[in-house]
């Protein structure tokens, strides 16, 4: 079931970070809307069957599965296959685990307190290969090489404040190689060099009292990870993600947060190189965000941002600003009920990223492909 956190309502929030002017230019077709499971949440897009279209993979969260969207090269979904996965899965990554050239599949399953490993087959068939247990309800996972070795490894953080560490050996199996505490309540996790060591760290949102932070876990090179810094978001974030949004070179970071409305922008800090970062702004979308994307969509090599607002159902379109911040209003968009989470990946390939929303509350998908030319 979704969980929404507020306690404030503050849509137009904007601290230092924009200036009033109008709603930019829509730069999305009306979206296009497909039938999937029920409360669909998180999702990830891979080409499966190699036919070089962009499928996406969806976690239905009510119905135990997951939904399989075979694209079309014109960004159709027109073949859809449903796999049954485990109770409640809430986050799906992909990769080639067992190195034979087929994208794999690994499905968190926040209520049987597992992920499930499926590797392909071919032909949209999957394989489960292994069910490993995980703390009580995982929340999301990121893939990696952790270790070096060559092969991808997997990081997954449980809601009860537990983050553990996969490690792959390249046929499709894991090990459990750690088991770290985490801040209160993680509720997401991605992973890069965010120190410009050359070595992989990790990065967890913790949502929970006293955290709302972001907390690092820097890479060792070996699958371990010593805690490093923590950063003060907006209250309980929910997700993070890292870009270059000021165009320096070095990786910034954004966290959604899910009281108050809010998003929080740090950029890296010059004199670190890399290895720290300064908050910049808080600022608004609309009711109750879930996700963010960045990309450049309208094209001024500046990147954008599409977020999912849950409460207000809809998503929200910031166009971005030299300095790194965006400009406001936003251009909010309907999609569906309850939007969760969004996704880019050029599905008509016209060599323009599109994207993707799920629609919590009405078990859909909602495809927006990016308009061509001027808009």
């Amino acid at each position: 079931m979704l969980r929404t956190f507020f306690l404030l309502s503050m849509p137009w929030l904007c601290l230092s970070a924009c200036i009033n002017t109008e709603p930019p230019s829509n730069p999305f077709r009306e979206p296009v809307n497909y039938a999937v499971g029920e409360s669909p949440s998180h999702m990830v897009v891979a080409d499966l069957n190699a036919d070089a279209a962009v499928d996406i993979i969806i976690a239905n969260s009510q119905d135990n599965n997951i939904s399989i969207l075979f694209g079309k090269n014109d960004g159709s979904f027109p073949n859809i296959r449903t796999l049954k996965t485990g109770r409640q899965p809430r986050w799906v990554v992909a990769g080639d685990f067992n190195e034979d050239q087929k994208i794999d599949l690994g499905v968190v399953n926040n209520g049987g307190d597992n992920i499930v490993i499926l590797l392909n087959q071919g032909g949209g068939n999957f394989l489960k290969s292994m069910r490993i247990k995980t703390k009580r309800s995982p929340q999301s996972a990121t893939v990696n090489d952790f270790n070096g070795d060559g092969h991808l490894d997997i990081a997954i953080v449980s809601r009860f404040d537990y983050l553990l560490i996969l490690l792959g050996d390249g046929s499709g199996r894991f090990k459990r190689k750690k088991e770290i505490d985490t801040g209160a309540i993680p509720t997401d996790i991605i992973s890069g060099d965010f120190n410009g060591n050359g070595l992989i760290d990790l990065l967890t949102a913790n949502n929970g009292t006293p955290s709302s932070d972001l907390l690092f876990f820097w890479g060792k090179g070996d699958g371990n990870f010593v805690e490093g810094t923590h950063y003060r978001t907006g209250m309980n974030p929910l997700a993070v993600i890292t870009a270059d949004f000021n165009k320096d070179s070095y990786p910034d970071l954004l966290a959604v947060n899910g009281m108050g409305d809010s998003l929080t922008l740090f950029v890296s800090n010059a004199e670190g190189k890399g290895k720290g970062f300064e908050k910049v702004s808080d600022f608004g979308a609309d009711g109750g965000p879930t996700s963010v994307i960045a990309h450049d969509f309208n094209g001024d090599t500046l990147l954008d941002l599409v977020v999912t607002n849950t409460r207000s159902s809809n998503i929200s379109y910031l166009t971005g600003k030299k300095d790194g911040r965006f400009n406001h209003p936003p251009l909010n968009l309907y999609t569906g009920k309850a939007p969760f989470y969004v996704v880019t990946g050029d599905f008509n390939q016209d060599g323009r990223m599109d994207i993707a929303v799920t629609n919590n509350n009405e078990a859909s998908l909602s495809v927006l492909l990016t308009k061509s030319g001027d808009f």
